[in-house]
């Protein structure tokens, strides 16, 4: 995976060494309603560094001040030559502009590469994300009902989820 560099960010895949960082910001999430790990322990926790080494659709965003691993944005391919985009920021650098620089610098190398669409989905109730996804020039396209779950409740039936819908085109005078 090549790296990108922004005006204060490193994006680059995971390594080893990462996962003090990655478990600070995923066990921030251990109850979270939009983007849950529930069960998620310092033990456990190296699957999901497992899963992001070596992978071409995970991005580490790093703090080029002081090399801490902030967060990560995902870009995984999809039908359609297109990609799908999510992000996750550690709470404590939260809105300070870093999770816009990534995903904007995220979706522009997918449109240079020579994607068609790239969308993302979120949860209707989560305005901060839906708003940075506007800000990165996203278009929201639609509002499906309860058509998604994470997770089961206690009795083992579904919690089920709205999502929004966003996008952006190549070539959308919408970019950047």
């Amino acid at each position: 995976m090549d790296e990108i560099v922004t005006e204060r960010l490193v994006l680059r895949g995971f390594q080893e060494s990462d996962y003090d960082d990655l478990f600070e910001f995923l066990s921030q999430l251990r109850d979270n309603e939009f983007e849950g790990y529930p069960g998620i322990t310092y033990e456990n926790g190296r699957e999901h560094l497992a899963y992001r080494v070596g992978s071409e659709e995970f991005y580490a965003v790093v703090l080029k001040e002081n090399g801490k691993v902030i967060g990560n944005i995902y870009c995984g391919n999809r039908d359609y030559n297109a990609k799908e985009v999510g992000y996750i920021i550690n709470k404590d650098f939260q809105r300070k502009g870093y999770a816009l620089e990534a995903l904007k610098a995220v979706v522009e190398r997918a449109f240079r590469s020579g994607v068609h669409r790239v969308f993302a989905e979120c949860d209707p109730r989560n305005e901060c994300s839906w708003k940075l996804l506007e800000k990165a020039g996203l278009t929201r396209e639609a509002h499906f009902r309860k058509n998604v779950f994470f997770h089961k409740d206690a009795t083992g039936k579904p919690v089920w989820k709205d999502t929004y819908v966003y996008a952006k085109l190549s070539g959308d005078e919408r970019l950047p």
